[in-house]
């Protein structure tokens, strides 16, 4: 049974009293259609079980709920605290936008307390980024100036080095390619990120780059690396009117694969006319950033669709992959703390 999040490789947590899915504190079920999800208490993102005891689980998520006093409720979703180890979110039959703000809202919250920390964060990488690159513009006036070799190739390279790990190097993913190596996804890869959608009786694709090339996915594959990816680029978060705006975006649409779609034919609008270039509040997939923060919550959302019709080999696929990434993590903590 997998226990770690798929966003943020995080441990989930246990509980002791859904016996069929001891695994997290907060698991978030809905009863009419069948889903599970175990939400993580680090970044909020709400991972979808597909575990084939999801169905017993949701029964016993639903009489623990019944049989526990509700803190917090609507006509269609409800909170109960279960025990010290289990909380509990029962999902009815809500409107997109009542739905997104149970599922988005407490992520966005805690992406806008931690956007100071994240930007003195930034500002102190880009800062130590540009030290290192002012460094080596002086040193390459000065092996210019002496005609020096020497001092470009032993000095004045890996200080260019060094500047270019700080700013691109940062890994926002990881996705398996076809000969099966987990490879990541780093931020000098953005640009080149793309949804393909040319035709309408076609499956979306989402194009991605990697240090060997570039992989084209479909299916729920997509939606899980896409959704990932775009919850690392929006961390930024945004304001409840945000959030209601991204959620409208969508349902002018029609529905998530719908705006999904959408966004790519935009972002090939938006090269053709050149406002990729010249519009500051366009960035990564051509979106500006309600745009991404819709596309983020499509992504997710239009993920579960395809994987309750029974493709759940991608998810499987995904939180095996998640469980890797994490282990790697553990060991190369273990060597770092050894090494001290």
């Amino acid at each position: 049974m997998y226990a770690t999040c798929l966003f943020c490789h995080s441990a989930l947590g246990n509980n002791d009293t859904i016996e069929s899915f001891p695994v997290g504190r907060r698991l978030a079920f809905d009863v009419e259609r069948g889903r599970l999800w175990a939400v993580c208490r680090v970044c909020d993102n709400w991972n979808l079980t597909p575990l084939e005891q999801r169905f017993a689980a949701v029964e016993e998520c639903e009489r623990a709920y019944r049989a526990t006093p509700i803190r917090v409720s609507t006509d269609n979703i409800g909170l109960a605290t279960v025990s010290s180890r289990l909380e509990l979110v029962r999902v009815g039959k809500p409107l997109r936008p009542e739905f997104a703000a149970w599922r988005y809202g407490t992520r966005i919250r805690r992406r806008q307390l931690q956007r100071a920390a994240n930007a003195a964060t930034g500002a102190l990488a880009n800062s130590a980024a540009m030290a290192f690159g002012t460094m080596a513009a002086i040193v390459g006036v000065a092996a210019m100036a002496t005609g020096s070799r020497l001092l470009r190739t032993t000095v004045q390279r890996p200080l260019e080095e060094i500047e270019s790990r700080l700013i691109y190097d940062r890994v926002l993913a990881h996705v398996r390619t076809p000969d099966g190596v987990l490879r990541p996804l780093r931020f000098s890869h953005v640009a080149r990120l793309e949804i393909v959608a040319t035709q309408e009786h076609r499956p979306w694709t989402f194009r991605i780059a990697h240090q060997a090339g570039t992989l084209d996915l479909e299916g729920p594959t997509a939606g899980q690396v896409a959704g990932q990816l775009l919850s690392r680029l929006n961390h930024r978060g945004g304001s409840a009117g945000e959030l209601k705006h991204a959620t409208r975006l969508i349902t002018n649409a029609g529905d998530p694969e719908q705006f999904i779609r959408g966004s790519g034919i935009l972002r090939h609008t938006r090269r053709r006319k050149n406002s990729i270039f010249w519009d500051d509040d366009v960035g990564v997939l051509g979106l500006t950033s309600t745009e991404r923060f819709a596309l983020e919550i499509a992504m997710h959302e239009d993920t579960e669709r395809q994987a309750m019709h029974g493709e759940l080999r991608a998810l499987e696929s995904a939180w095996r992959d998640a469980e890797e990434i994490a282990a790697i993590a553990d060991r190369l903590t273990s060597i770092g703390d050894r090494e001290e």
